[in-house]
Parts: C-alpha cells; structure tokens; sequence
C-alpha cells in the first residue's frame, strides 16, 4: 500500500477548526491577507454552526462586532 492510500486520522480542537475554516473562506473569496473572527455556535448534531466575518487587514472595526448578534440576524448563506 503506498502512502498516499494510507488512512490519516485527524483530531482538531476548536480553535484549529475555526482557523482551518477561515483560511478557506478567505481563499475562496479572494482575500490574501486578512482578519477573521468566527465562532462556533449551536449544538453537534442539532443546530452546529460557524459565524464568521473576514475583512481586509485596514478594515480595524471587526474588533466590535457581536458574532452572536449577527447569527441572530443573517440567514444560511454557505455555498455548500
């Protein structure tokens, strides 16, 4: 068996999830460089889900803003 078809077993905290998903949003989106803030909120197998915000690294107000308050807002908008 090669390495390549060996099985790989990964085991992430939170804070490795939240980074592994916003780099991909950022790429995805076109952003280089950035700031990102994200939580996860919700329950596994219920009501899990990812709040999270990138901006352009000049953009200094992301610091203010209430995650919890925009998932209150804004509807399921991921492209998967």
């Amino acid at each position: 068996m090669s390495q390549k078809n060996k099985r790989k077993t990964f085991k992430f905290n939170e804070d490795d999830i939240l980074e592994i998903l916003t780099e991909y949003l950022a790429e995805e989106n076109g952003f280089e460089t950035f700031q990102s803030r994200a939580i996860l909120l919700g329950r596994p197998g219920k009501d899990l889900r990812l709040i999270s915000v990138i901006v352009d690294l000049e953009d200094d107000d992301i610091s203010k803003l209430d995650l919890e308050d925009i998932d209150n807002k804004i509807e399921f908008n991921g492209s998967h």
